[in-house]
């Protein structure tokens, strides 16, 4: 028996996977009504999921490790793609990343094709140590996706992706309007993360399109807790790749709220699948946020095109999802649906999570536990590493075999590289100093090609000629002036005067004719011989003239290449040939990926090396800070005392009054002994001294040189002019 459903027709495995929208199809998904939940419970839920996204934010060291990434690949890219701009977009320019989120990157360059660049760009990241490089050259925006090698940080870079910088800016406008908007929208990109149900490529929402979803949300609550942005009069229009966008945002979102909503973030949230599961509005709407609220399909002419998610699945294969299943629309670019990369098992999985948290919701579960990982499997915990952690360990003489080991390794690769350098520069030269010989016998070569193509078709027609001659030679054995006077003595026989007492007799005279005839035959025979024989005796001496012709060609070649060789000494046991310039072509290409291969290493071993600098630097100036200051002993330690502290001395009058005077700043400590000295008053009356002069000028002179420089060592004030 089957164990299809009659209604349905998913299978045992298909039930399993989406068991609550099974039940909804079939008409027995008891989604309760919308009551209102307890509020001891929102304010818990709303906790809980503060406590939450504060765990899943961006750690510190991880935005200056996106920072630092960002800057290298800037320095970089731009100098490789000369008059090109990178610049970020996405979650982690808009504030509203998490802290698995990758980082969006945008070239916009002029200069070459977007496919074209994407091959060179594809050569520096490897050149680079990038990792998982992954070129989508056939995307309506192209991208290249890689992972850093030393961070492990996703990376996508999209060329001209300008409307994206614009899509940015107005999801940072919002983050920025409201807490609870930055916080609503997180929430959401956890759950989604979480559920699996946030990734575009594998056919579900991408994490763009559930933040408009939840913007639209926050657009539709009584009163609304985002406003539309995007609303206002006057009109900003941008032409982007020959096609106008309207960019329009407004400069004080804040007034566009005529009332202020209270509602916590766990109510909001609650309100958020409320209307994604009891109110569907994609069944008749399309998500808009630049509309403040949801637009009908029908004005939008964006229709449920067949199959729906259901009976795609049970089509199977390759079946597309039909369009717009689940529209979402661009903020600036209305003509794209966020939908069209669903597929009808992600689909189904999005409809599944909902129904999921909303009956979770109903049953009083908590966040984590609506949140809780769908596949742990597939868990990458990224752990923060210590950079010194290998090395806190290791003692002095350790920290030293260390060091020693990296500088020779980084010599041993820089020796390497440069005699892989050396060999492949000889190649190069070979084979251009080869090519050079080719190009100066390419006169000579001609004329010796074309002579040569003449020989091998004169030859087949001499021996033609001989052949022909010869056999007909054979055939009628007598020479052509034989032949001719044999012809004579016949026809003279039979036209001359008869001599009535020798008549021949008939058969005589028919004997005669006869010859006559064959001698003529024979005579046009021997005229063709004859003709051939000519012909040979022209062609043989054609044939050796260009065979002398070949012989002075050949030693031109020859004296041309000798007074190359002179002025090149690596072509001196070297064919010069031109298989043997492509061979020395193979071996320098060869020699280029070794090197490069090779410079790797030489970049990790000087990174290393680096690593280990920074840490003698570290763990030295941790020492020096406890070490007493040069010149002064280490007060001795009293009982229930701390050892020696700094003593801190007030200014002195003089030189507060003179930085007062002077319009600089002054700390409290000045104000403070400013007042116990008479107060502001004493300062118009009184002169500075000629020393606080001297030491005025001497500040002065120092200021001037800003930039950053080692201080002095300590020295003695004996002896010391002010």
């Amino acid at each position: 028996m089957s164990d299809e459903c009659p209604t349905t027709g998913f299978d045992h495995a298909q039930q399993n996977r989406w068991p609550y929208v099974h039940q909804f199809l079939c008409d027995k998904l008891e989604l309760g009504e919308q009551d209102a939940f307890d509020a001891e419970f929102l304010a818990r839920f709303s906790q809980e999921i503060d406590s939450s996204l504060e765990k899943s934010k961006p750690s510190e060291s991880t935005r200056k490790r996106r920072k630092s990434l960002f800057q290298h690949l800037q320095r970089t890219i731009e100098h490789r793609f000369k008059g090109s701009t990178l610049r970020q977009f996405g979650s982690s320019e808009s504030g509203l990343s998490l802290s698995h989120g990758d980082l969006d990157l945008c070239l916009i360059s002029n200069t070459e094709k977007p496919k074209k660049i994407l091959r060179s760009l594809s050569k520096t990241l490897r050149n680079q140590d990038m990792e998982d490089i992954q070129v989508i050259a056939s995307a309506k925006v192209p991208i290249i996706k890689f992972r850093d090698e030393r961070t492990k940080i996703p990376v996508d870079i999209s060329i001209n992706n300008t409307l994206a910088l614009h899509n940015t800016n107005l999801l940072k406008r919002y983050g920025e309007l409201d807490s609870r908007i930055k916080q609503c929208i997180l929430a959401i990109k956890y759950w989604a993360s979480q559920r699996d149900v946030c990734n575009a490529a594998e056919g579900t929402f991408s994490s763009y399109a559930w933040t408009l979803i939840m913007l639209q949300s926050l657009q539709t609550t009584t009163p609304p807790v985002a406003p539309n942005i995007q609303s206002g009069e006057e009109r900003t229009l941008l032409e982007v790749d020959g096609i106008e966008y309207d960019l329009t945002m407004s400069d004080n979102p804040n007034l566009l709220l005529k009332e202020k909503n209270s509602q916590s973030v766990g109510e909001l949230i609650v309100h958020f699948f409320k209307q994604m599961v009891l109110n569907r509005p994609w069944d008749n709407h399309v998500i808009a946020v630049r509309n403040g609220k949801p637009i009908s399909r029908q004005s939008k002419a964006w229709k449920y095109a067949k199959p729906h998610a259901s009976d795609a699945v049970l089509m199977g294969g390759k079946t597309r999802l039909g369009l717009h299943s689940f529209p979402v629309e661009d903020p600036f670019d209305h003509a794209h649906d966020l939908s069209r990369v669903l597929r009808p098992e992600g689909a189904l999985d999005i409809q599944e999570e909902m129904f999921r948290f909303w009956i979770g919701l109903k049953e009083g579960k908590g966040w984590e536990e609506l949140c809780e990982f769908k596949h742990p499997e597939r868990r990458v915990e990224i752990v923060e590493k210590d950079l010194f952690e290998d090395l806190r360990k290791l003692s002095k003489e350790d920290i030293g075999k260390k060091v020693a080991e990296s500088e020779s390794n980084i010599s041993e690769l820089e020796q390497r590289i440069e005699a892989l350098n050396q060999e492949r520069q000889n190649n190069i030269k070979i084979s251009q100093a080869l090519r050079g010989i080719f190009e100066e016998t390419s006169d000579l070569r001609n004329e010796h090609r074309q002579i040569v193509r003449g020989l091998k078709p004169r030859q087949q027609r001499i021996q033609e000629l001989t052949q022909n001659r010869d056999a007909i030679n054979q055939r009628i054995g007598i020479p052509l002036y034989r032949i001719r006077e044999m012809l004579v003595d016949v026809y003279q026989n039979l036209t001359g005067d008869v001599d009535m007492f020798q008549v021949p007799s008939l058969e005589r005279e028919e004997q005669q004719f006869s010859w006559f005839f064959e001698l003529q035959a024979m005579h046009n025979a021997a005229l063709e011989a004859d003709s051939a024989h000519k012909e040979l005796t022209a062609l043989l001496k054609e044939q050796k003239s260009a065979v002398k012709e070949l012989k002075i060609s050949e030693r031109k070649q020859s004296e041309v290449k000798a007074e190359i060789l002179k002025s090149e000494p690596l072509l001196a046991d070297i064919r010069t040939e031109f298989s043997e310039a492509k061979q020395h072509d193979k071996n320098a290409n060869s020699l280029k990926k070794v090197i490069q291969e090779r410079r790797k290493e030489l970049r990790r071993e000087r990174r290393e090396k680096g690593r280990i600098d920074a840490w003698i630097r570290i763990s030295s100036n941790a020492g020096a800070n406890n070490r007493p200051r040069k010149g002064r002993s280490k007060r001795g330690k009293k009982t229930g005392q701390a050892d020696w502290k700094p003593k801190f001395n007030k200014p002195k009058i003089e030189d507060v009054k003179q930085r007062a005077e002077s319009g600089n700043s002054l700390s409290l400590m000045d104000i403070d002994v400013l007042l116990q000295s008479g107060g502001v008053s004493s300062i118009q009356n009184s002169k500075p001294s000629q020393k606080s002069k001297r030491r005025a000028d001497r500040k002065k002179k120092q200021n001037l040189n800003l930039s950053a420089r080692r201080g002095e060592r300590s020295q003695s004030k004996k002896g010391r002019k002010d």
